[in-house]
């Protein structure tokens, strides 16, 4: 793939236009709104404080990821060994992107705690239903680590699955991120302003240079001559 400069272009200007317009306060309104809205269900809503508690359990990460994980392997089962090969250097890349991601997240010398912290007077799910340890506070929750796996994860559907693929799992992953959002551990911005600025970066370097196409060259190469024998997939 040669460098498509207008691709590379578009991407670093949606997310800086994102994150600049979080940082000059643009998104201030909507997300109090949003926080406000969600926390009011808590204690308006009869059952909803038990539901949020659980899916903001650790247990449920994992379980979602194994699900995003699961979700590949059966794409995989339905092509040729060298598609698999390439959805294993895929799987790599992923895990690549995410840990640089949230190494840059970390490095922003932005501190923003959550908003159930900012606000004395928010309901906190963790005392309605103490018997569920669900995550709803974070002291530095701008960026969310748990919107950049998200945001990772749709990026790569977008450029390496066929289309059909992005109109199931967009709506799933975009369901799957709220949790934290509900709980009050995340701002809406943390996701939308800090997780998807740095995916779509990510995605400007990787998908609009030949650099995810040499890398994906690269460790196939490796990964045939050390590991695997293409016969075993046929």
């Amino acid at each position: 793939m040669t460098w498509d400069y207008k691709g590379l272009g578009i991407l670093h200007g949606l997310a800086f236009l994102l994150f600049f317009s979080w940082f000059f306060g643009y998104w201030q309104v909507l997300d109090e709104g949003v926080f406000w809205f969600f926390n009011g269900l808590l204690t308006s809503v009869p059952g909803w404080a038990e539901g949020v508690a659980f899916v903001n359990q650790r247990w449920i990460d994992g379980a979602v990821a194994l699900l995003m994980t699961l979700f590949v392997f059966r794409y995989a089962w339905q092509v040729s060994w060298g598609e698999r090969l390439r959805l294993l250097c895929l799987l790599l890349l992923m895990a690549g992107a995410f840990s640089i991601q949230a190494a840059a997240g970390k490095a922003l010398p932005i501190e923003r705690a959550s908003p159930t912290l900012s606000h004395e007077n928010a309901t906190r799910v963790s005392q309605l239903v103490p018997d569920i340890k669900a995550k709803d506070a974070s002291g530095d929750s701008f960026p969310s680590d748990h919107g950049i796996g998200f945001a990772t994860y749709l990026l790569f559907i977008c450029y390496r699955f066929p289309r059909r693929y992005l109109y199931a799992v967009a709506p799933l992953v975009l369901l799957l991120a709220m949790p934290r959002i509900l709980s009050g551990a995340h701002w809406l911005t943390d996701f939308f302003c800090g997780s998807v600025p740095l995916a779509l970066i990510t995605g400007a370097w990787l998908f609009h240079t030949p650099l995810a196409e040499r890398l994906s060259n690269l460790m196939s190469a490796v990964l045939v001559k050390t590991f695997i024998r293409p016969d075993r997939f046929e």
